[in-house]
Order: structure tokens, then C-alpha cells, then sequence
């Protein structure tokens, strides 16, 4: 990938280092530059998961993207930087379970030996850090407590606020994903009739001291 345009966007200079410091940095910086949006989608275009397609959008055009879109774009960027993530699928737990569906990525780092959740791509409420992948983990950012459950057979993101109980965020499985699953995935997540996307505009920035999102009063995202 354009790796060099991509540290520059996020205002990084080489070298980054390594281990969990530096994708800390990473994952922190990208969340800090890029928008979660969905306007291609409210306005009809197609979301294309192409790699030079995603440069063009993220680095050229100087816009954002969704969970799709971030995740592809920061697991290159790992990958040219010596790592090698694990692409994963959740569902958000949001609705009735019956419709629960795998319609967000999410990655998995191996970082000296140890397995962390890496996630760009949530919005607002998303995780500004990677935290280490094991069942009872704990990480406060940004105002919010994580916490990671094993739950039977899949991992459960669970989130709180200094005020409210926790809530699940989302859930997900240990199987690696193909990028034709992720396709799948993202095809039906930006088009299909009863997506959120293609129901409801947001546009959501997060930096370390404040969370912005702008949505309806009353959303479904």
C-alpha cells in the first residue's frame, strides 16, 4: 500500500517501532484523522474494498469510510509494517438476536505471543486502542470502559460510561475471515434495503478527548 502517504495522513514519521506501543500509535492516529461515514452510501455510490480504491478515498479525497473501509485499509498497513492481522467478522448485538448478522470486521494482532482486538472501524463508540484479546480484559479510553467476556464460543466487546450500566457492543468468533466473506459482508451491510446505512446519515469523529456524532435524535445506529 501507500504507506508513506498513509503515516503522513496520520501525522506519524518512521520509523514507528514495534509491538503493542506502536500499534497503539497507530490504531490511536487513525481513528484521530479519518471519519466513520456513510455517504457514499446515502448518496448511492458503491463501497468499494479495493486497496488503491481506499487510498484514493481516505488519502487523496480526504474523506472516511465504515467499519469495512477502515479495517481493510488499517490491516495493509499492518501488513506492510511487518504484522500479520487476522481479519474476523461480529455481529452487533443491537435488535433482536434473531437478526444478529456478521456485518462488522474487526482484527486480531499477535503481538509477542499475545492476541489483541484491533478495531478502527466502530464510530463514536469504537475502541480509540487495541486491547488484549482474553476473556475478563479491561481497558478504559477515551471516557469509556471496555471490557472483553468469552461468552461460549464467541467474544463479547461490552462498553459503560462513568454513569450507565454496560452495554454489549459486539460480538465475534475466533475463525479467520476470507476477503470473499468480507465482501459478502460488506455487500450486504451497504446495500441491502434493511441496513441501517442505507436508512440512516451519520458521520462520527473520535479523538482521545471527545467524541462527536452526528445522527438523529432518535437513531438506529
Amino acid at each position: 500500500m501507500r504507506l508513506r502517504d498513509y503515516l503522513e495522513r496520520l501525522g506519524i514519521t518512521p520509523p514507528l517501532g514495534g509491538g503493542a506501543a506502536a500499534i497503539g500509535r497507530l490504531h490511536l492516529a487513525h481513528r484521530e484523522a479519518f471519519l466513520f461515514e456513510n455517504l457514499s452510501i446515502q448518496t448511492g455510490g458503491r463501497i468499494s474494498l479495493a486497496l488503491a480504491d481506499l487510498e484514493r478515498k481516505f488519502l487523496d479525497d480526504g474523506r472516511g469510510g465504515y467499519c469495512f473501509e477502515h479495517n481493510v485499509l488499517f490491516a495493509a498497513a499492518l501488513g506492510d509494517l511487518g504484522f500479520n492481522p487476522i481479519t474476523l467478522l461480529a455481529r452487533v448485538r443491537r435488535g433482536p438476536p434473531e437478526r444478529w448478522a456478521r456485518t462488522h470486521m474487526v482484527l486480531r494482532v499477535s503481538i509477542d505471543g499475545e492476541s489483541w482486538l484491533a478495531d478502527v472501524g466502530f464510530g463514536g463508540l469504537g475502541l480509540l486502542e487495541p486491547m488484549p484479546l482474553r476473556d475478563g480484559a479491561v481497558s478504559t479510553q477515551g471516557g469509556l470502559t471496555y471490557t472483553l467476556r468469552r461468552d461460549d464460543y464467541v467474544w463479547v466487546l461490552s462498553m459503560r460510561d462513568a454513569t450507565s450500566s454496560s452495554t454489549d457492543l459486539y460480538e465475534f468468533a475466533d475463525d479467520p475471515q476470507t476477503p470473499g466473506d468480507v465482501e459478502v459482508a460488506n455487500h450486504f451491510t451497504s446495500t441491502h434495503r434493511d441496513s441501517v446505512f442505507r436508512h440512516t446519515l451519520t458521520i462520527q469523529r473520535t479523538r482521545r478527548d471527545e467524541r462527536t456524532m452526528l445522527r438523529p435524535a432518535r437513531p438506529e445506529l
